[in-house]
């Protein structure tokens, strides 16, 4: 659905980021954090024994223990504070630095995560699906569907920027490997570690 013709996010050649973001884009991206803050905020005030967050959340906030209250619970108790403080320091990483130019790595992999974040948000409110079609512009949602879409345009700039940072791969990296699992392994061995045997 989104479509540009041009990179937004480029090395800087110092081991930053340059951004390159028309005026619209920066004004949506400094919106958009301040939502998703508050719905967070929202369960920070829930009691210790209310697991539950809203169906939007539930793709970023997935349950450990679906099938265990108990533990659940336990497991909200303990993690679910430092994992929203995670999630609201990159929105505001976001929100504060979307009219940037420059950006260092570290802010860039916080943008990253960001975005990340939105997307999942928005998409689980739309029902994304794998085999998702074209959407009519009529449709009451069209313009969350367009915001999906440039969100998830936008992320694979910035994987695509950072995975430059990445080291080389080591020798024979990408040499093939068998796809079958279940085949004879590598080295002439059984799976049971035994030799195969030679033929006649």
């Amino acid at each position: 659905m989104f479509r540009a013709n041009r990179r937004r996010v480029r090395p800087d050649g110092r081991g930053g980021f340059e951004l390159h973001l028309p005026a619209p884009e920066r004004e949506l991206l400094a919106s958009l954090p301040a939502q998703l803050d508050e719905l967070l905020s929202s369960l920070e005030d829930r009691p210790a024994d209310d697991a539950a967050v809203p169906d939007s959340l539930r793709r970023l906030l997935p349950p450990a223990y679906p099938r265990d209250d108990e533990q659940e619970r336990a497991y909200v108790d303990l993690a679910r504070s430092e994992l929203l403080e995670h999630h609201r320091s990159a929105l505001q990483l976001l929100e504060s630095t979307a009219s940037a130019s420059n950006l260092s790595a570290e802010e860039l992999e916080s943008w990253m995560a960001a975005l990340n974040e939105l997307r999942l948000v928005i998409g689980t409110t739309l029902g994304v699906s794998e085999d998702q079609g074209e959407i009519d512009e009529d449709d009451p949602d069209y313009s969350q569907w367009v915001c999906y879409s440039y969100l998830s345009f936008l992320q694979s700039e910035v994987v695509d920027a950072l995975s430059g940072l990445l080291p080389p791969p080591l020798p024979g990296a990408d040499d093939e490997v068998p796809d079958d699992p279940w085949g004879e392994p590598l080295g002439g061995l059984r799976w049971d570690g035994t030799p195969v045997p030679e033929g006649p």
